[in-house]
């Protein structure tokens, strides 16, 4: 335990950085962007005067220098204050934070779901390579991971919510039904469905061909022909010595993966009309809203951050040797 705490204080340290950089480099990018909030409003109402523009411009605080604002946006970051959304009206962090729990619930059950099949897939193919079941397994994760997520969520709303009518075709829940409890989070599990098997079905594949990957090159080693000539079994051999160390590789994946997801969620989102952090972003660029796409970016990072340093912790527990010098010094 004092091996994994001294290696997450070093990890979140190191992550500090990391961060200040992305924050100033997606600065840097927004400004170097043509147009701004006031040019998307101005669209919107068919123009306006030069004196309009001007006052706009103030309210916005777009009228000061570029390191002023960078200044004055760190500070106000210091006070957990992300600023105030233009196109909503509203201050970015109320907005997130009503966006962000949809979202998370979607990815957090495809990442369960992709994670959890896609590695016990990858056993059944790596517990006999080169067998008929590995092959159908390794030829079927292909075509999977092939499939645009776009194309496989509209493929199953046409299937399942339209042609059956057993599924909802979009939304996270259903509007003004007035349900609570247990009633509002079966709903909810009903309108997740779709948008979870279309997000997660694509990684899935991808956790199966790494977890096969893993077990086919662990079966060469030493250690599994000496338990292989003291007589254990093969499925005690499978999951004992075999798939435990193929799976070191798969959490890495896991962590490189989450933000693959988040990105994908903005397509899986859009497809099943989620509100959710993914949605959030796509109006914030359409509405050429740089304060709030500046804290979905943030807030982006720090997420991908925390998996990451969660990924550091398991596999610290995983895998002795992980951590070992941080906890001798």
């Amino acid at each position: 335990m004092k091996r994994a705490m001294l290696l997450l204080r070093r990890r979140a340290i190191s992550s500090i950085p990391v961060l200040l950089i992305v924050i100033v480099f997606t600065f840097l990018l927004l400004e170097s962007a043509s147009g701004d909030a006031v040019d998307a409003y101005l669209v919107s109402i068919g123009g306006g005067d030069a004196a309009l523009v001007q006052s706009l411009r103030q309210s916005y605080g777009l009228d000061q220098g570029m390191a002023t604002r960078l200044w004055l946006y760190f500070s106000a970051l210091l006070r957990f204050d992300l600023g105030w959304s233009v196109a909503f009206d509203r201050p970015v962090l109320g907005l997130i934070l009503e966006r962000l729990p949809n979202t998370l619930l979607l990815m957090g059950s495809a990442t369960a779901l992709s994670f959890c099949l896609g590695s016990l897939l990858g056993i059944v193919a790596g517990a006999r390579p080169d067998s008929f079941r590995d092959r159908f397994l390794s030829i079927g994760s292909l075509l999977l991971y092939a499939i645009p997520g776009f194309w496989l969520g509209l493929v199953l709303v046409i299937v399942f919510a339209v042609n059956l009518r057993w599924l909802p075709t979009s939304g996270i829940e259903t509007i003004a039904s007035g349900k609570q409890g247990l009633a509002r989070a079966m709903d909810i599990g009903k309108h997740l469905i779709l948008p979870v098997s279309a997000l997660g079905f694509i990684y899935l594949a991808l956790f199966l061909r790494v977890m096969r990957a893993g077990m086919v090159e662990t079966w060469r080693m030493d250690f599994v022909l000496f338990a292989r000539s003291k007589g254990l079994s093969r499925l005690r051999i499978v999951l004992r010595h075999v798939a435990r160390n193929a799976l070191l590789p798969l959490v890495t994946v896991l962590g490189l993966q989450s933000a693959a997801m988040l990105g994908g969620s903005v397509v899986i989102e859009s497809v099943f009309a989620i509100p959710g952090f993914g949605r959030l972003a796509q109006e914030a660029v359409n509405g050429r809203d740089a304060p709030l796409l500046m804290g979905i970016i943030i807030v982006s990072a720090v997420s991908v951050i925390f998996v990451n340093l969660v990924v550091d912790i398991a596999y610290a527990f995983l895998d002795p040797r992980v951590g070992a010098s941080e906890a001798g010094a």
